[in-house]
């Protein structure tokens, strides 16, 4: 085989790979948006929608190359640890949290009543505290740009919580 032939057997390969990948993004982009406006507007799905999600999300977040980060935070009521994976983004001295669903979902209520939680981002852990909810315009820097667009369909909150 000539020298040519293998390198347009590599380029295609490559190619192909990265369609592949491409399209893997896309529908995991676009199951998200679904499922996110599926249980926006419909609060008893929640649970039943979103518990296998996070199930399956779980074993990946918070690890060096993941695209999720891990929320460890303390039940309000129970004082029970939970940890529930989410998108974070570093913003400020600390990381804005995206409330795609609001500001009343557990985590959220119970990060406000603690005033505080720990982050495992990329593969490192960060103590927060003094959690604030600001409009998702104010944060927008700090999400990347081909998520600006979702971010912006999904929510109009954010949480922002400061390092210690």
């Amino acid at each position: 085989m000539t020298r040519t032939r293998l390198v347009r057997r590599l380029f295609r390969g490559a190619f192909s790979l990265l369609l592949v990948v491409t399209a893997l993004v896309t529908m995991h982009v676009l199951v998200a948006l679904a499922i996110v406006k599926i249980v926006q507007h419909n609060k008893t799905l929640r649970a039943r929608v979103l518990k296998p999600y996070n199930a399956a999300i779980l074993p990946i977040a918070g690890k060096r190359f993941s695209p999720y980060a891990l929320l460890e935070h303390v039940g309000r009521r129970s004082g029970r640890p939970y940890v529930t994976p989410l998108g974070a983004y570093p913003f400020g001295d600390g990381f804005v949290l995206n409330l795609t669903y609001g500001p009343d979902v557990d985590w959220c209520r119970n990060v406000i009543a603690s005033g505080h939680a720990t982050l495992k981002w990329h593969g490192h852990e960060y103590v927060l505290e003094r959690p604030e909810l600001i409009p998702i315009k104010a944060a927008l820097k700090a999400i990347p740009v081909l998520l600006r667009f979702a971010a912006m369909e999904e929510s109009t909150q954010c949480v922002w919580l400061h390092r210690t």
